[in-house]
């Protein structure tokens, strides 16, 4: 049952590092403003995110211990939302569920988010942002599993080493004895 759970968690991050990656292009490619520096450096920075999901997932799969570990990462990328003027921060791969709270001038609203395949949100100084925070309930259980996880250890079958080779002096004798080039 423990590695269906590994599977099902490989393939999410699978999923969603190829629709997060088809959707940066996308955005990309139809975005018709000139794109600045920053703008190309968070954008470069999710596609590291996303391919850095995509890897994970596959390595996951494979039962590499990179997989895990990187699957960690990606994990504990997905567990924050963050909401502020200063700093948007939210990031999903292949399925998400969330809890947020959110406050927005006089009002608060406490209520859960839902994403399928790949969101982000990663900006800098909104003015009129809301202030708040959420958190994964996917990676609140996905994090105890990948850190329970042991990968398995492969073992090569590997042939021994060949026997040191044998001195002229120890069977010197021996072989004089029993060559005789006359015959």
């Amino acid at each position: 049952m423990k590695n269906i759970w590994i599977r099902i968690i490989s393939v999410l991050e699978i999923i969603g590092g190829v629709f997060g990656l088809a959707f940066m292009g996308f955005v990309v490619l139809t975005n018709p403003n000139p794109i600045g520096i920053f703008s190309l450096s968070l954008a470069i920075l999710s596609v590291g995110i996303y391919v850095l999901s995509f890897a994970a997932g596959v390595a996951l799969w494979r039962g590499l211990a990179f997989g895990r570990k990187t699957s960690i990462i990606v994990q504990a990328l997905q567990l924050p939302k963050i909401f502020s003027p200063a700093v948007i921060f939210m990031f999903s791969f292949g399925f998400d569920v969330w809890i947020n709270y959110l406050q927005s001038g006089e009002s608060f609203n406490l209520g859960f988010q839902l994403r399928f395949l790949a969101f982000n949100q990663l900006f800098f100084n909104m003015q009129d942002a809301p202030t708040g925070f959420g958190v994964s309930i996917v990676s609140c259980i996905f994090l105890p599993m990948l850190l329970r996880y042991e990968p398995p250890t492969i073992v090569k079958d590997v042939l021994p080493p060949p026997p040191p080779p044998v001195e002229f002096g120890d069977h010197a004798a021996a072989a004089d004895s029993s060559f005789n080039p006359t015959l």
